[in-house]
């Protein structure tokens, strides 16, 4: 289980508390300090509705490192 730390941020008015936890959660996925499984949870999302929303915004579900990348085109090769 994922441990949790509480910030806090202020934002302009006009941006609800959704949008930057969604907007927090791609970003920090994007950068790969968080799976899939835990941006969707940060977003509050089940995982599909996230990948979703990544790929509306032109950001690959597959966030894999070289390494991870090459083991699984091995794989695919057996």
């Amino acid at each position: 289980m994922m441990k949790l730390k509480e910030v806090e941020i202020s934002v302009p008015k006009e941006l609800r508390k959704e949008e930057v936890v969604i907007a927090l959660a791609v970003e920090l996925y994007r950068e790969g300090k968080l799976t899939l499984k835990q941006a969707s949870d940060l977003a509050g999302f089940c995982v599909e509705d996230f990948m979703r929303i990544l790929s509306e915004r032109d950001i690959s579900v597959i966030n894999w490192d070289v390494e991870e990348l090459e083991k699984e085109m091995k794989n695919a090769n057996s």
